[in-house]
């Protein structure tokens, strides 16, 4: 009978061993999504910023390139009226 307890004894403990090393392996895999879910909320927020950026400075440069294009549109206008008072 001691062989037998003792076995049995010795195969819980081996399964015992085998479940806490699951269960770490659980606990390490979840730690790691969380860390990957916390990376990509991260590069949200930065993707999302740099896109604002890009846009305020597209806004700006569009209103740059407006502005020029009024300007040399009101000279050239003014061009062709000297000219054809000529």
């Amino acid at each position: 009978m001691e062989d037998s307890c003792g076995s049995s004894y010795s195969l819980s403990g081996k399964k015992a061993s085998e479940l806490e090393t699951l269960q770490k392996l659980h606990e390490e895999k979840t730690k790691k999504i969380q860390e990957l879910k916390d990376q990509i909320e991260s590069v949200k927020l930065h993707l999302e910023r740099r896109r604002k950026e890009v846009s305020e400075e597209m806004k700006e440069s569009f209103k740059n390139l407006s502005m020029k294009y009024n300007t040399l549109r009101e000279e050239c206008s003014a061009l062709l009226d000297e000219k054809s008072r000529e």
